[in-house]
């Protein structure tokens, strides 16, 4: 569906696109071309980050308020370029690597803090809203207390002590239940924050943060219907941010237990003197 795809990019699902990615973009070039033509990623305003991996702004072009990531400042993010420069594998892919992996660490950390706090919200509003039935089962059980108190004061003055005495059982029985009822409520007050209105129980998804209607959920699962949510460019787009991340965290524990530290040792002097040169 090409999701995040700019008007200027090509279909990544072209048959084209797809032979670029394969073959390289240099494909229909002889060798000759091939050997006196600069890489297209030294001559275009290519991202580094996409070379690397991916570029986290390009997957929200459509949402990008809801991703809160601002706009790429680079204009290409070609995957053609991108299958040339990781099949070139020169010593920048290291350092773009690592630019990118410490990129995506701090997203999916800040992400998880929004998922964490939203988890938090929904749960206290389900506090809230478990607050006010109690609340209302507190008032439902202190106008039967009365009842039965003026019950028993009636029956006394009538001589009736076996209902007297009967009323006031009662009374007692619904006053234990009215203390653990005011318990509950007084809790609940320290720690309830009201934030919005509850359209049933919510669900938090743990990948973008998007947050359901769990009776809703039940229902598409039970029908077998696809997930609109998981469509979705937020969802779609987290989930690549978050496999990419895992991609590129393996290969920094693979080198290190390689003693050839991912981003660093020889790596890295080669891909800084590269730089400097």
């Amino acid at each position: 569906m090409g999701w995040g795809r700019k008007n200027n990019e090509p279909d990544a699902n072209d048959p084209r696109a797809l032979l670029d990615q394969l073959m390289g973009s240099t494909r229909n070039l002889t060798e000759v071309e091939k050997a006196v033509s600069k890489p297209a990623w030294e001559t275009q305003d290519c991202c580094p980050l996409q070379l690397a991996g991916l570029c986290p702004s390009n997957l929200f072009s459509t949402s990008s308020k809801r991703s809160d990531l601002p706009p790429c400042e680079h204009a290409v993010h070609s995957t053609a370029i991108q299958a040339d420069f990781r099949l070139a594998n020169p010593p920048l892919l290291a350092i773009y690597e690592d630019r990118l992996f410490s990129k995506l660490k701090t997203l999916v950390k800040m992400m998880d803090e929004r998922v964490q706090k939203a988890k938090d919200r929904v749960k206290l509003e389900a506090v809230s809203e478990t607050n006010d039935k109690a609340a209302a089962a507190l008032l439902d059980l202190q106008a039967k207390i009365s009842s039965l108190v003026t019950q028993a004061e009636a029956a006394g003055d009538e001589g009736h002590v076996e209902t007297a005495q009967k009323a006031l059982a009662e009374v007692e029985e619904l006053t234990k239940q009215r203390k653990v009822l005011e318990t509950q409520v007084e809790d609940n007050k320290a720690t309830v924050r009201i934030t919005g209105t509850m359209y049933g129980a919510q669900e938090v998804c743990d990948v973008c943060c998007s947050i359901t209607n769990a009776a809703e959920h039940q229902r598409q699962q039970q029908r077998d219907v696809p997930d609109a949510h998981k469509e979705g460019q937020m969802h779609i787009g987290w989930g690549q941010i978050r496999d990419e991340l895992a991609r590129l965290q393996k290969k920094r524990d693979v080198g290190s237990s390689r003693s050839v530290g991912f981003g660093g040792g020889w790596t890295a002097s080669v891909a800084a003197g590269a730089v400097a040169g």
